[in-house]
């Protein structure tokens, strides 16, 4: 109740302010002084999808509290956005709030201590009878690595750290029993406090392990530093105390919720305990999930950890040992995922486990033209159509959790993936969610729009227009992250260059932490054209690829990197009949990769010169930049023959 307390101060001075108009990290902020926020429409005529999907699942969203970091996008301390919260939605998981990074505390008995954002989001659920997926308790990422250090003093190259990502020194490594035993006390101290609390009875699920995945390991684990001082048996442990941790305590603090520990039912203030993570719907990945959940015996005749909370008849898996309750699927999809491929991806999973929930699902708008939020609706429709028809059909599919609320505050802004826009009114996606669940026809129509592929070039150097030096952004040639499970950070940059005769020189940087973020631009405009397309890419892992993302991923060219620039070089066909397509670049690492004079050429017909709104002098202008370039240059990004 402390951090409500806070909120409330926060609020009522606010209310003194009239209008503030900000912008903070991009995003606009607005705070009205009193009754309902102008800048969002009114919402309360809404359907409600928690009461239309009723029969099949919980529907939920994720969202933060503006007080966590002082985001203005966040939901939790926006009155406008609670309310949008509580009327669609029956189930809500936060963003970052209870994420071990925010609630480590090594000076605590129990190594942990709430974060006061995640008690403020606790306090709403509770008031507003919200049921709360809990996210995360071990976790790779977001996790303050001293919990793997001596004396809770992390090193990396012989300085202190925080960093989630840094390499840390062998020598502060703790050894495994000790790391067992902070597991042990971590989760037993983020359980002892929602049942303490009083929270215990809207907490249904906990991700209890995220993200362990990694198909490209022969025993399909990450080399989480989890993994690497205790060993890939640490996945069993986690579950075991988490199950030992709610049964400890939902006997301990049953009478707080009305309950007899001796002869009630305790379940509902027992969490189901989950495994989450993403990509999962690839054969490769959910083969390893499915493996080491329910096939590989760590704890083999039970010879390694007894427990009462462990199945006496269990076979030493986590799920035949009774510590698994089911797998969420995160679903960072997009409009041209193959709905067929992720629906038999969730009937195998529930071959293999007696409950799923769909924990991080939001939908890529991969379209830019006025149909683009068509495409993404038809998508909805069609991927909840096929929901409910597998939930029909005997799959235990209980929760669906939309990653987000509105699309200005989501992690795949670019992507625009959500139901709602900035200002809170609905998109062509939720009244398709609508119609899906009424079993209603799909009414929505796209427009007819004509599209002329031209030439292009880009070279991401400067230009002179207007009198001002100007570079590319990426938005210019439509260079968007790509990745589902995670998102790189792209840029253009003058620390590397390629292009002959440049005075400076740039290029596209693309950053990131895990391999399955790469980048994408759009080259829908080149549907049905046959494309000569080359470019070139400095990194230092071992492998480059490029490809196009249509309905299903296709591969050009894999080349081994070098210590240099490597040239990829394709010719290839978009074929008719689909609404987008994206020219991907990857590697087979998590280093940075540079992109630098990109170009695809027309190989079928004459393509035109056109330089979007430019004039005619302005194109001069831009040709005659370097004597250097002999082709029509137009700023970094040239177009025609």
């Amino acid at each position: 109740m402390r951090a409500k307390k806070v909120r409330e101060k926060i609020l009522a001075v606010l209310l003194a302010v009239t209008v503030v108009v900000g912008f903070v990290g991009g995003q606009v902020m607005q705070v009205m002084a009193e009754g309902r926020n102008s800048a969002y429409v009114d919402t309360s005529d809404y359907e409600q999808l928690d009461e239309l999907y009723g029969d099949y699942f919980l529907m939920g969203a994720a969202c933060q509290a503006i007080d966590h970091w002082n985001d203005p996008t966040a939901e939790i301390g926006n009155e406008d956005k609670e309310k949008l919260l509580s009327t669609q939605f029956n189930s809500m998981t936060f963003g970052n709030e209870l994420k071990p990074a925010y609630n480590f505390d090594p000076s605590s008995k129990n190594l942990f201590k709430v974060d006061f954002a995640a008690e403020e989001m606790l306090d709403w659920a509770k008031e507003n009878g919200m049921k709360v997926r809990g996210h995360v308790l071990v976790w790779h990422s977001q996790v303050d690595p001293s919990i793997f250090a001596v004396d809770f003093q992390a090193y990396s190259d012989g300085k202190m750290t925080r960093s989630d990502t840094a390499k840390l020194d062998e020598a502060c490594l703790v050894d495994r029993e000790e790391l067992l035993a902070r597991l042990k006390q971590y989760i037993y101290g983020a359980m002892e406090y929602t049942y303490q609390n009083g929270y215990a009875d809207i907490i249904y699920a906990w991700d209890v392990v995220n993200e362990a995945a990694d198909e490209n390991q022969l025993d399909g684990l990450r080399r989480s530093y989890w993994y690497q001082i205790i060993g890939p048996d640490y996945l069993y442990y986690a579950f075991l105390y988490a199950r030992e941790a709610e049964m400890t305590y939902s006997h301990e603090y049953a009478s707080l919720y009305g309950l007899n520990a001796e002869t009630d039912d305790l379940s509902p203030i027992q969490p189901k305990l989950f495994y989450n993570d993403y990509n999962e719907w690839y054969d490769s990945r959910s083969d390893a999930i499915i493996h080491f959940l329910t096939e590989e015996a760590w704890n083999e005749n039970h010879e390694k950890v007894t427990s009462p909370v462990i199945n006496p008849n269990g076979d030493g898996t986590i799920y035949g040992d009774g510590l698994l309750d089911g797998i969420g699927l995160q679903g960072h999809l997009d409009d041209t995922q193959n709905i067929e491929k992720y629906m038999a991806a969730l009937e195998k999973y529930n071959a293999a486990v007696p409950e799923l929930h769909i924990t991080e699902l939001d939908v890529g708008r991969t379209g830019t033209d006025t149909n683009a939020n068509y495409y993404q609706a038809k998508f909805y429709y069609d991927f909840f159509s096929r929901l409910i028809r597998e939930v029909e059909n005997g799959v235990n599919l209980t929760s669906v959790t939309l990653w987000g609320l509105t699309d200005d505050a989501s992690w795949r802004r670019d992507a625009n993936p959500l139901l709602f826009n900035r200002d809170l009114s609905k998109k062509p996606a939720f009244e398709a969610m609508v119609m899906a669940a009424k079993r209603e026809e799909f009414s929505l129509k796209p427009e007819e729009i004509a599209v002329e592929a031209k030439d292009l070039i880009v070279t991401f150097e400067p230009y002179q227009e207007d009198g001002k030096t100007k570079t590319v952004t990426p938005q210019d040639i439509g260079a968007v992250s790509r990745g589902s499970g995670h998102q790189s950070v792209i840029d253009i940059v003058n620390e590397e260059n390629h292009t002959e005769g440049a005075p400076i020189g740039f290029c596209l940087r693309v950053r990131r932490n895990e391999a399955d973020a790469s980048v994408k631009m759009d080259v829908s405009s080149y549907i049905g054209k046959t494309v000569q397309i080359t470019a070139f890419v400095k990194t230092q892992d071992k492998k480059i690829r490029m490809g196009l993302d249509l309905v299903e991923s296709e591969l050009l060219t894999e080349q081994k990197a070098a210590d240099d620039w490597v040239e990829l070089s394709a010719v290839c066909t978009i074929r008719e009949g689909i609404n987008s397509a994206y020219l991907y670049f990857e590697t087979d690492g998590n280093a940075d990769f540079y992109l630098d004079d990109i170009s695809i050429v027309c190989q079928d017909g004459d393509s035109g010169v056109t330089d979007s709104g430019a004039s005619s002098e302005q194109i001069q202008k831009k040709i005659n930049l370097w004597e250097g370039i002999k082709a029509f240059f137009l700023g970094g990004v040239h177009y025609g023959k």
